[in-house]
């Protein structure tokens, strides 16, 4: 099989999203972006494993912490197989066809769903940036919110893991927003910083992850 879209770890963060705005969604430089049904990235096969030293404040908590993920077999979710993955307080459950995150689940059940599912669009280059209107499921509430990302650069990161080419990509909710540091070598975010704003109900808060150590299995 091939490598992941995106990292679970960072998909916890983005479930919590609430709402107040970063971007003019109007203005001409937005479009929508409709999820490719040809394109679609490479994933984790199965027997991958990968892991991030986490840094949490506010309302994500307090301290510095160390979160496993690993590649599952695939997933059925609404009749349909899905890409695995386990993290430490939920499976991500990702659409094999544009290669976003689908659900998140535990035990066989729901705990959040993105309808369309939510994520990043194929190709990839600097200077795109598009923006999805999509439904968030959690506790039994449906909430109609809004992504914004803008891929901003190609820039070489270093974190525990080693040294890695990724695209820095600004991403935004109504109440979450920070950087997305993404490999196309790995196929896996190796780095993040995620802020919850003061409206969400959650609180203001801030988490940053670096990725510790990987053996992606292509």
């Amino acid at each position: 099989m091939r490598n992941g879209a995106l990292v679970a770890g960072l998909v916890v963060a983005l479930a919590s999203a609430g709402c107040a705005m970063i971007y003019d969604v109007e203005g001409p430089h937005w479009r929508d972006y409709k999820p490719s049904k040809v394109l679609a990235p490479a994933f984790a096969a199965p027997g991958s494993e990968w892991s991030y030293v986490r840094r949490d404040s506010g309302s994500f908590g307090s301290g510095v912490s160390h979160v496993n993920y690993k590649s599952l077999p695939a997933q059925t979710w609404q009749g349909r197989p899905h890409v695995a993955y386990e993290g430490p307080d939920a499976t991500i459950l990702i659409d094999a066809t544009s290669g976003n995150w689908a659900a998140q689940v535990k035990d066989g059940k729901p705990l959040v769903s993105w309808d369309p599912p939510l994520g990043y669009h194929w190709p990839m280059w600097v200077g795109e940036t598009w923006s999805m209107p999509y439904k968030v499921t959690s506790s039994n509430r449906t909430t109609d919110t809004r992504a914004w990302f803008t891929v901003e650069a190609e820039q070489t990161v270093h974190v525990p893991a080693g040294s890695f080419r990724t695209y820095r990509i600004l991403y935004s909710t109504p109440s979450v927003w920070g950087h997305l540091w993404y490999s196309p070598e790995l196929g896996v975010t190796v780095k993040s910083r995620l802020e919850r704003i003061a409206a969400d109900p959650a609180g203001p808060g801030v988490r940053e992850s670096d990725l510790l150590r990987q053996t992606v299995k292509r």
